[in-house]
Parts: structure tokens; C-alpha cells; sequence
């Protein structure tokens, strides 16, 4: 099988939810094709990455193989159109892990070759503009993360209804799903944590809502405190509505910035609760980060939250902008050392279950077999 594998980036942004995912699915199909002897070719086009030499890719992506090809663009989409008119793949398959590369893979296909295209949330959360539109009609298959994006993405684009979609959860690295805990030390205290990046257009997240009510927890919760980790052009605000509620002075909430992996891993392991009670998440792998630490969490019935804690059994669920429900449920794992035990257990336990990242290879590479079973079938070789 050949594929043709476009993103927009792959090596340069090694932080980024998209680029996680897009290294995510080539190390998983390389994977399950070598366990199912199907053979693989792949060809990796980043839109914004810099040139690498194919085995630097490689090796940064974490493939036992380099692709057959690794071209990249600088940030041209005019560069890359340009480069599939010219260079007519000749994979069996076409997928991108942004819609905004539909016109590529229009472009790159031999006729008759599928083109799959994966939804992440808010680039798909509006009518489609017309490069979007063109590029995804025609579209094989959309993979989406999460019921919610799924859905969301419909209902501002109700012509794509008919477009056949699967949905594939996502998947915590293996590494992080299965790494050993040990207890919070006995001087941690009462905590919560939220995680996320700070931008003006991502108010949603929750940071404000956890910073309003967060005297009436420590009335009834003394000294718990609220980490809030990640930056951005609007922690200003945030450190400012802090700072009216004298809450800076105190240390009652602290803000961490942008950490380093082992800092938050530290700060998982002595935080009590994950709270991030946004609207607008297409899937959060940041609960699955606090799970897999046997953190429970709080999220948003309002989006894809729902489809990663198990209310009353992994974590507890509020309505988003609920300011009573959201201290309330607080309190109680706060107050009940017991139930909040019960449910990270539970949490980890899920993690492990169904949400590694090769329980997400999985869920992809049987999306893609079921399109295509011709492509992904074994060698008779």
C-alpha cells in the first residue's frame, strides 16, 4: 500500500494537538502494518515544516522507516497546490489531518484513489469557506475525534451529511498512558488544575469561571488552591480578574505559564482534581493526561468532555457557565477522599482500556480497511 500522508506540520510544531495527532496515525499504521505483514509506502507533504532529511523525520516522528519522500513548504499553500498539480501521486490512498489541505489531495489523487480528511474541531465549526469547500467534496470518508466535532461540523455544513464518517477517538502516547504513579506527597494539599493555551478566541476553555468562584470554594475548602498552566495574549486578563478577587497575593491561584513535560507531570501527580469546564473542546487530550495520572476530572456537558468522562464514575460533568454546579462539584472531591480515589482509579482504568494511542492506531487503521480493504490487505508473498 502507498499512501500519500498530508499535514500541516509534522516536525517543527512538536507540541501542537494536530501535529501530535498526525505523528500519532503514522506511527500507528506503521505499526499495525508491520503486526499485519501489509506492506507500507508513504510519501509526507507538511505544509508548514521546514526541509528535513527524510530519516531526521524519521527519527523525530518516531518511524522505524523514513517516507519514501518528505516535501515541505514554509508555510506556501500556493507552493503546495502548485506541487500536486505537477506531481500526480501514485498512492493508493490520500489523507490529510486538516481540511484546509482538501485541494491538495484533490489536486495530488489518480483518479478513482480516496481521499479520507480528519476533523479536529474549531477549524471545522463554521460553513466551510470556498477552498475548503471544493477540497472536500469528493471526500471518501471524514474521520473526526469526537461525536460532538462530528456533529458540530454537520450542522454548519448539512450537505456533507451524506459524506460517509467515522468517529476515532484519540489516544494518550503509550508512554504517558502506562507510566507508574505514586501517590500525591502529604504536603500537596487541595489543588486543581487546568491546562491549556490562554488565547482571546479560546475564552471557552473555562479560566475564568474557575477564577470567579474560587473564594466560595476555599470558604468551604480552606487553602485548595488553582494551578493554571499554559500562556497566551489573554493571561493578562486572567491574572488581572485574579488579582481583583485577591487571589494573586495569596497564592490561591497560581499561574505556571508553559511548563516542561516533567514539570506537569509533577504537577499531575500532586493535583487533586483536572477541572477544565470549556464548551468548545473537540476532544481534550488533556483529560486523558489527568486520568492517566488517576486524576479525576470535571469537564462540560457541552462538548466533547462528555464522550471522555464518565460522569459519576471517572470524573464529574457540569453544564458549562453553571458557576454553583461547577464550585459544587469541586467541593465534593475536595471533601471525599474516598470518592475522588474511586473515580481516578476508574479514570486510569478507561485510559488503559480504550484511549492509548494504539487503541486509537487501531480505530483509524479499521476506518481506513473498511474503505479500502483491497490496499490494506496482507502480503500473499
Amino acid at each position: 500500500m502507498k499512501l500519500a500522508f498530508l499535514c500541516p506540520d509534522l516536525v517543527d510544531a512538536p507540541h501542537g494537538g494536530i501535529p501530535t495527532v498526525s505523528r500519532q496515525i503514522l506511527r500507528q499504521l506503521e505499526r499495525i502494518a508491520a503486526e499485519r505483514r501489509v506492506p507500507l509506502e508513504y510519501d509526507v507533504w507538511a505544509l508548514h515544516d521546514a526541509p528535513h532529511d527524510a530519516r531526521d523525520v524519521a527519527r523525530e516522528v518516531g518511524l522505524q522507516k523514513p517516507p519514501q519522500c518528505f516535501l515541505s513548504f514554509g508555510g506556501s499553500r500556493l507552493g503546495m497546490l502548485a506541487a500536486a498539480a505537477r506531481e500526480r501521486s501514485d498512492a493508493d490512498l490520500v489523507f490529510t489531518t486538516h481540511i484546509g489541505l482538501g485541494p491538495v489531495a484533490r489536486l495530488l489523487r489518480a483518479r478513482n484513489v480516496p481521499v479520507v480528511q480528519f476533523l479536529h474541531g474549531v477549524e471545522c465549526w463554521r460553513p466551510l469557506p470556498a477552498h475548503q469547500r471544493v477540497g472536500i467534496w469528493g471526500t471518501n470518508l471524514l474521520i473526526s475525534n469526537s461525536a460532538f466535532t462530528l456533529g458540530r461540523f454537520l450542522d454548519w455544513n448539512p450537505e456533507h451529511r451524506s459524506t460517509p464518517s467515522k468517529v476515532c477517538w484519540l489516544g494518550l502516547s503509550n508512554d504517558r498512558a502506562t507510566r507508574d504513579i505514586a501517590p500525591p506527597p502529604e504536603d500537596a494539599g487541595l489543588s486543581a488544575l487546568i491546562v491549556g493555551r490562554i488565547h482571546p478566541e479560546e475564552r471557552y476553555k473555562g479560566h475564568a469561571e474557575l477564577i470567579s468562584i474560587w473564594n466560595h470554594v476555599r470558604r468551604q475548602c480552606p487553602g485548595a488552591r488553582l494551578d493554571i498552566v499554559g500562556d497566551g495574549a489573554a493571561r493578562p486578563a486572567y491574572e488581572a480578574q485574579a488579582k481583583r478577587l485577591g487571589l494573586l497575593e495569596n497564592g490561591a491561584v497560581r499561574f505556571w505559564g508553559r511548563i516542561p513535560d516533567d514539570e506537569l507531570r509533577a504537577l499531575y501527580q500532586r493535583t487533586t482534581v483536572f477541572a477544565m469546564p470549556s464548551r468548545g473542546e473537540g476532544f481534550g487530550l488533556v483529560y486523558l493526561e489527568a486520568n492517566a495520572a488517576g486524576v479525576p476530572c470535571i469537564g462540560s456537558l457541552d462538548d466533547a468532555a462528555r464522550e471522555v468522562i464518565v460522569d459519576g464514575e471517572t470524573g464529574l460533568s457540569v453544564r458549562y457557565g453553571d458557576h454553583e454546579g461547577l464550585a459544587r462539584a469541586l467541593v465534593e472531591l475536595f471533601s471525599d477522599a474516598a470518592f475522588r480515589t474511586r473515580l481516578g482509579r476508574a479514570a486510569r482504568a478507561r485510559v488503559l482500556a480504550s484511549f492509548t494511542e494504539d487503541h486509537f492506531g487501531a480505530r483509524i487503521w479499521d476506518a481506513l480497511a473498511e474503505l479500502h480493504p483491497r490496499a490494506f490487505a496482507a502480503s500473499t508473498v
